[in-house]
């Protein structure tokens, strides 16, 4: 777990959060608890005996399998069941919200694509922190036929997301588009060579939800020697609106299992953008009119 505590998860701490009746799975004790001392040991013993997704980010934070699971409603491993816990943390309105983003982003970014082939006839993606890469598995699913002009590398550190990610574009005949590479993004060391071809559009998902406005704009300024002048990306990034709206699935999952997100205002994450020197084109929600969990980012690096 991540030994700097976010300012947000500290605060929401602090607040009283309700549960209702619909968590009669949890004993009225633990319960009680949840409110007003999540930090007795015996709340946090409870949620990893009873759900897969509490001990899956009790473990690893960025660990795809989690995702796998509110986003398909299954574990992806054989034989393992999930709980009433865990159909109530991936049926709460943040669960609803990370499968609005799957969808949202991922047809946006097919039309987007579909429309730039048409024009320059061929484009490389680059899908940063794409763990077994939804998104692209997605997004190509609504794509014509673009084996031969379109290029989609999928980069993470987890080299089993990765392995995953390789098995599902095999299975859906996407293995000549998609390609599976091992990096730190954020590392110097990994900064491409002066005549390596630079990506004409990104996608960086949920990478600024665990940082800082000032980390936010770091990571954005790192990533830019990926892109060529002008290129395009898509960046979705959690809003302050997710903790005000859903306390009792983020009570769990930050205060009592300690997943240090930092969500952020809607000018906020602007600013992050306009900071690190990007052209903002358009900021959206994953939620129809607006108001979501999440702001999407459609932002350009700028020509010189």
């Amino acid at each position: 777990m991540a030994s700097v505590v976010s300012s947000k998860v500290e605060a929401l701490g602090k607040r009283v959060v309700h549960f209702g009746d619909e968590m009669d799975f949890i004993p009225a004790r633990i319960r009680q608890l949840l409110e007003t001392d999540w930090v007795n040991a015996d709340v946090r013993d409870c949620f990893l005996a009873k759900s897969e997704i509490c001990r899956i980010l009790r473990k690893n934070p960025a660990d795809w399998e989690m995702l796998d699971i509110v986003y398909y409603g299954a574990s992806p491993r054989d034989g393992v069941s999930l709980s009433r816990a865990d159909h109530w943390l991936s049926g709460s309105l943040s669960g609803q919200a990370l499968r609005d983003r799957l969808k949202v982003v991922s047809s946006w970014t097919a039309r987007y694509i579909t429309k730039a082939l048409e024009v320059d006839g061929r484009l490389t993606v680059l899908d940063l922190g794409a763990g077994p890469a939804p998104y692209a598995l997605e997004a190509l699913k609504a794509i014509p036929d673009c084996s031969e002009r379109l290029s989609w590398r999928c980069v993470d550190l987890d080299q089993l997301s990765l392995d995953e990610g390789e098995k599902r574009a095999r299975e859906h005949g996407f293995e000549r588009v998609l390609e599976f590479k091992n990096m730190d993004f954020l590392s110097s060391r990994n900064a491409p060579e002066a005549d390596d071809p630079r990506a004409d559009f990104g996608l960086l998902v949920g990478i600024l939800c665990g940082m800082s406005p000032a980390e936010a704009v770091s990571c954005l300024q790192k990533i830019k020697m990926f892109f060529r002048p002008g290129a395009e990306l898509i960046v979705p990034t959690l809003l302050n609106q997710a903790f005000e709206e859903d306390p009792q699935t983020f009570r769990v999952l930050c205060n009592v299992l300690g997943w240090q997100l930092k969500p952020k205002s809607l000018d906020e994450v602007r600013e992050v953008f306009v900071t690190a020197g990007y052209i903002v084109n358009d900021i959206f929600s994953e939620r129809e009119g607006g108001n979501g969990q999440y702001a999407i980012v459609h932002a350009a690096i700028p020509q010189p």
